[in-house]
């Protein structure tokens, strides 16, 4: 049985705070692994705690009765988030009509 790393309360609560001072999800990684007593040096730990706060948030967020609202943190050194125009250009790729030249078949 796998242990738990951190409650929710304490993921809404070290989020929270990291909104407001402007903070990244790195930020709340290492928020919470002081408050777990883990060394945000181990790459390896921090790397665990990293996917089980996005997975966690991914949870919560996704509740289908009681969905969590999150508010927006800022975009850390990797992963910067995509802007709307980025996503829309990258969309483009898949709504363009996929007929197109199937006209000229050879017999």
């Amino acid at each position: 049985m796998a242990k738990a790393t951190f409650t929710n309360e304490q993921l809404c609560i070290a989020w929270a705070k990291q909104a407001q001072a402007k903070g990244t999800r790195g930020d709340v990684v290492n928020d919470l692994m002081g408050q777990m007593g883990q060394n945000a040096n181990d790459t390896d730990a921090y790397r665990k705690v990293y996917n089980n706060v996005t997975q966690r948030k991914k949870q919560l967020a996704s509740h289908p009765t009681k969905p969590i609202r999150f508010p927006e943190l800022e975009a850390g050194k990797k992963g910067a988030r995509r802007t709307d125009a980025q996503m829309d250009t990258l969309q483009a790729f898949f709504d363009t009509p996929a007929d197109e030249g199937k006209g000229d078949t050879e017999s």
